[in-house]
């Protein structure tokens, strides 16, 4: 089974994606299974998804990409929204104490990234080691530490336009609902598939994040 993990919709600042129904229809186009909406900081997009994933045939998980003091994590499983601006490591637990998952984004991905060395240390359940938005370099660097910890290792798009769902992905044997996909990333049973993204992307990428953040006011997602 193959769930795009990190796609953001209409409820992301800097998403260019459409509501939640639209999302799901580009995942069903794609040919995946399931997906995850977890827009930066909001939880009402993947709520959405959740209430629309029978009608849609897909797996849907829900989650949200929570920014701590030092990058951005991943929380899936949850049902509410997990506070911004905390460490790291209270973030993992906020994200345990209701019953989800947190795995580390991105995280050699400057500024938003926890850096490998947190990604290293912190109790996550995963690491995101695939990565559509990131170089190679970045997602090889990420699998490696995932590896020498045996943690699960995900895989997502990061998808913040329509055309990017589906570029990467995460394996889960056998799943058949939300709590097959988290009790897999915790017991580290999940795998990534997908690629990364090219040169000529990660320029593109690099423009939109910088006008993106001087629209923000500078200001961290």
């Amino acid at each position: 089974m193959k769930l795009d993990m990190h796609i953001h919709s209409a409820y992301s600042r800097d998403a260019g994606n459409g509501p939640p129904k639209e999302v799901l229809k580009r995942c069903r186009a794609a040919g995946l299974d399931g997906l995850c909406i977890s827009d930066h900081n909001a939880i009402a997009g993947s709520l959405e998804a959740y209430s629309l994933a029978k009608e849609h045939g897909l797996v849907v998980v829900r989650g949200v990409e929570v920014s701590t003091l030092c990058g951005h994590v991943l929380a899936y499983g949850v049902g509410e929204l997990v506070p911004r601006s905390l460490s790291v490591e209270e973030t993992v637990e906020r994200i345990h104490a209701l019953g989800g998952v947190a795995v580390a984004a991105h995280p050699r991905r400057f500024p938003s990234g926890v850096g490998l060395e947190v990604a290293g240390t912190v109790a996550f359940d995963g690491i995101e080691v695939l990565n559509g938005g990131n170089p190679r370099s970045s997602n090889r660097r990420a699998e490696a530490v995932a590896v020498r910890r045996g943690l699960a290792r995900t895989g997502g798009s990061d998808a913040h336009k329509p055309h990017e769902i589906g570029r990467a992905y995460t394996v889960v044997e056998g799943a058949q609902s939300e709590g097959d996909v988290i009790e897999a990333i915790a017991k580290g049973s999940t795998s990534a598939g997908g690629r990364s993204r090219t040169a000529s992307e990660g320029i593109v990428y690099s423009a939109e994040i910088l006008l993106e953040w001087a629209r923000g006011g500078f200001k961290r997602l």
